[in-house]
């Protein structure tokens, strides 16, 4: 086996002129219908460089990732942001990229996880393949053991009631103890209020439940939010399919 991490680069193009961009570059079809959402394909730009591409992203919009040999990253680069200049493309970072991926609920492992989450505690059960035979796949009898266990932290999400008012990552939610901690918080820019995630208490985990947070030297002065349905950006994922 040979470690090709170094050898090889990646490009994330996302947004609602992403296709549009992308068809000036390849040599092959990317329509929705020849290129569906979370399909692969290989094409070749300019007839000399080798394209890995993969329609998926973080980011909750129409994305590609480009993957290329890194002695063409810079040269592939330039291409983009050509390609780009009439719809006035431009480079976002990895805060950015956190807000977007926050507001479609996608998790960080580390981050919206702990090490006694499962996927279950995240939403994410679905992903147990329950054909396989018991205790011969990783976390199979974690998994059955914490499925209806009660008193477990859950993953959900907020809505601050003061739009305007972002708690800090790690403050802790309370009432009488306490009942979780916030995850991620950030002010969306899209929806034009503070949102985030936490692991809260199962019973406090239903939607509309309000959270009394506190935050290192607040004064006695909590914030509250109130658990909110996720995703909090297009629930029907139609802007990554279209």
């Amino acid at each position: 086996m040979v470690n090709l991490t170094d050898a090889l680069g990646v490009i994330n193009l996302a947004g609602p002129h992403a296709r549009k961009v992308l068809e000036q570059l390849v040599d092959g079809d990317i329509s929705n219908e020849a290129f569906p959402f979370a399909g692969y394909r290989e094409f070749t730009i300019r007839d000399t460089i080798a394209v890995r591409l993969m329609r998926l992203g973080f980011v909750g919009e129409l994305s590609y990732e480009l993957h290329v040999p890194s002695s063409y990253m810079q040269s592939l680069w330039d291409l983009v942001l050509e390609a780009g200049k009439q719809f006035d493309i431009k480079n976002f970072g990895l805060e950015a990229q956190n807000v977007l991926r926050m507001e479609k609920g996608h998790i960080i492992i580390g981050s919206e996880s702990e090490q006694r989450t499962t996927l279950h505690d995240v939403g994410l059960g679905f992903l147990w393949d329950r054909n396989k035979a018991e205790a011969k796949t990783v976390g199979a009898v974690a998994l059955k053991q914490t499925e209806k266990q009660e008193g477990r932290f859950k993953l959900v999400g907020f809505k601050m009631e003061n739009a305007s008012r972002t708690p800090k990552d790690g403050s802790i939610i309370v009432d009488s103890k306490i009942r979780g901690y916030v995850c991620i918080a950030r002010f969306s820019f899209g929806l034009k209020e503070s949102i985030g995630l936490a692991l809260v208490d199962s019973s406090m985990a239903g939607e509309g439940t309000r959270l009394q947070i506190y935050e290192d030297e607040c004064e006695g002065r909590h914030l509250y939010a109130t658990v909110a349905a996720l995703p909090f950006y297009d629930p029907e994922g139609k802007r990554l399919r279209e």
